[in-house]
């Protein structure tokens, strides 16, 4: 990727002691772009830091749910990673879920729910074809997004 002056919004990923940084996974002088980049890098980097830049100032910065299932190496390097997801039990108390429907249409969804009728084994890739809309009623895909809860 090529630095450029407009690419102030970038995701990296560094190790859980904030030591290494191990990848740069998006720069984009788009805030929706960034935002899109920051959900999918919540679901494929399990385990991993996460610090969302816009410039030099962190816009926010987690540990996402999981645990580490592969090498570092190979989430830099290969696509096996790619296929991973965020399973309902890798939540943690302080995450929270926010659905949005094509129709521009989002509310909170509480993970707990979710669990009791999927499972904690449930990845949300495939929640998230089962739910619909409660204002349009259409069928999915509807899309979640990890969030975590502010700080007191």
């Amino acid at each position: 990727m090529v630095d450029t002056a407009e690419d102030n919004f970038r995701i990296e990923v560094w190790d859980s002691e904030e030591k290494t940084h191990l990848e740069t996974i998006c720069r984009s002088p788009d805030a929706m772009v960034s935002q899109a980049a920051w959900q999918a890098a919540i679901r494929r980097r399990p385990g991993m830091l996460l610090i969302h830049y816009n410039s030099r100032h962190i816009m926010e910065k987690l540990i996402t749910p999981g645990e580490v299932k592969v090498p570092p190496q190979t989430i830099i390097n290969g696509s096996v990673h790619a296929a991973l997801d965020v399973a309902l039990g890798d939540l943690r108390e302080w995450h929270t879920l926010r659905a949005w429907c094509k129709c521009s249409h989002h509310a909170e969804v509480k993970p707990a729910g979710l669990i009791r009728r999927y499972g904690k084994g449930a990845v949300l890739g495939t929640v998230e074809r089962a739910l619909f809309c409660t204002s349009c009623d259409r069928g999915g895909p509807v899309r979640l997004e990890i969030h975590k809860l502010p700080r007191r």
